[in-house]
């Protein structure tokens, strides 16, 4: 870009700044015309509010709208801000607060940054006040203080010069720094004006700190520009090497993750048939151990079987030796029955005999014969009940005959009972020693199976890590050959964009 074309950037960026500071101007004297319009009943001075600064204000709008004084508008404007301060100044009859304004306006015409508004403003005022001061002090119907004293008038001079001296030289500062941030504007936009190539040998002619340190800048980035294109063809080779790597290195975690993950099925359905033969040894030693307890539990029953068949063979003993004694009892009492009977006879007889002899005593027998008939038929009596016991006796005899051969039988079963729960006993003893056995097997081949399960489990997580390390691996590989790719792609890109600089040297 020619240097003509930079100068023409950088007079349309003045132009779009004093245009804005122009509308913020125009703002601010209509603020003016406002406050001039609240001031006119305070002492009645709607005709000057309207004529003076309405006309002011009209006059700068025109001349705005119009450009006709182009660059020389802002000491218009400058012109306008004091006729609007003297008119308020005026309004309040000289009072010393709306000589304020005046000095506000003019350090609002420092945005500008040209000294020229602010002498224009500086003269204006300072010609209102000596002349309008003359005035007023003639009798004439014009304010400019409430006091009519000439010191006054050159105090408000003195201080209008030392803010103007000030504002000059703010002002020229500002315009050295918008002319050096205009060429600092002018050299980017010259820098990226085009997209397809940059000019990295531009010099700003400035002198001031910041264009030199912009020039050093652009002098570093050409060396840096130059340096990495240098060093892009290595780097372009480096990822050209990585991505073969990293594709052996993807292919190979491929290979690694396939044979974990066969390892890791295998071990899975081993460790899954582990677990089932420790759950059915578990079974079996359960079982093993119920049996045992019921075992154990049928020989107690056994024992106390044993036991009481102990104790019913002895009840029968002493039952058999009680039914032959009462057959013995009932022998003798058969004998006593018939020596009852025996005497039961002889008393009938002798009854008969004395009942004979009463019958040949006659009357004096008689008493006796009553005697003898009693004792008869009481014989007969008692012979008859002896009939009845021996009845009795014999049955009796006969029913402890069938006892003791009962008990005998009895006493023969029971035996055999005792022998057959005795030797049963023996057998649930031993068939309990065998369970037991069994069951302690069981025991540990059900903890040796859990403890191969549990193995089998450790081992599967160990082979669930090492598959998920693999698939770890093989994403990072694959993440690797992505970069590796993603380098290259941006090793080609970078070249690419580094082609747009142009450093003034050779590659």
């Amino acid at each position: 870009m020619s240097i003509s074309t930079s100068a023409r950037s950088s007079r349309d960026s003045s132009i779009a700044y004093l245009e804005k500071t122009n509308r913020i101007m125009i703002g601010v004297l209509i603020a003016c015309q406002v406050y001039a319009l609240a001031l006119a009943p305070w002492h009645g001075t709607w005709g000057l509010a309207l004529l003076i600064g309405g006309g002011t204000l009209a006059a700068t709008i025109a001349a705005w709208k119009s450009e006709l004084l182009g660059a020389h508008f802002p000491s218009l404007v400058a012109t306008a801000f004091m006729v609007m301060s003297a008119l308020h100044i005026h309004q309040s009859h000289g009072t010393i607060e709306m000589h304020f304004s005046i000095f506000v306006l003019l350090a609002l015409l420092i945005a500008y940054r040209n000294w020229r508004p602010i002498a224009v403003a500086t003269v204006v005022i300072a010609v209102h006040h000596f002349l309008f001061f003359y005035l007023q002090v003639n009798g004439f119907p014009v304010w400019v203080t409430e006091h009519a004293h000439w010191h006054m008038i050159f105090i408000h001079a003195g201080y209008v010069l030392a803010e103007a001296a000030a504002l000059f030289y703010l002002a020229r500062l500002a315009a050295a720094d918008a002319a050096e941030g205009q060429a600092l504007a002018a050299a980017c936009e010259k820098l990226t004006r085009n997209d397809d190539r940059m000019d990295l040998g531009l010099q700003l002619d400035h002198d001031s700190e910041a264009s030199q340190s912009f020039n050093r800048f652009l002098l570093q980035l050409r060396t840096l520009v130059s340096d990495v294109q240098h060093q892009l063809g290595s780097l372009q080779q480096m990822g050209k090497s990585l991505t073969g790597n990293a594709a052996d290195v993807e292919q190979g975690a491929e290979r690694q993750a396939a044979v974990n993950q066969q390892m890791f099925d295998a071990m899975q359905e081993m460790s899954e048939a582990t677990a089932t033969v420790a759950q059915y040894a578990q079974y079996a030693a359960n079982g093993a151990n119920t049996a045992n307890e019921l075992a154990a539990d049928s020989g107690s029953v056994v024992q106390r079987i044993s036991s009481s068949i102990s104790a019913l063979q002895s009840d029968i003993d002493i039952t058999s030796k009680a039914v032959g004694d009462t057959a013995s009892q009932a022998n003798d009492i058969d004998k006593v029955v018939d020596i009852i009977k025996d005497i039961a006879e002889q008393t009938n007889l002798l009854a008969l005999n004395a009942a004979i002899e009463a019958a040949r005593a006659g009357d004096h027998g008689r008493g006796f014969a009553v005697v003898a008939d009693q004792v008869r038929s009481l014989s007969r009596r008692s012979s008859e009940s002896t009939k009845e016991i021996q009845q009795l006796v014999k049955r009796l005899q006969q029913t402890s005959d069938s006892a003791r051969l009962a008990m005998t039988r009895s006493q023969e079963a029971v035996g055999e009972c005792l022998a057959s729960a005795n030797e049963g006993a023996g057998t649930l003893q031993q068939l309990t020693h065998e369970i037991s056995q069994m069951a302690s097997q069981n025991d540990m081949i059900a903890a040796s199976a859990q403890q191969q399960s549990v193995s089998g489990d450790q081992v599967v997580n160990n082979l669930q890590s090492v598959n998920e390390i693999a698939s770890q691996n093989l994403g990072k590989a694959r993440e690797l050959t992505g970069i590796s790719d993603s380098l290259h792609q941006l090793s080609d890109s970078l070249q690419q964009q580094l082609s747009r600089f142009d450093s003034g040297q050779k590659g």
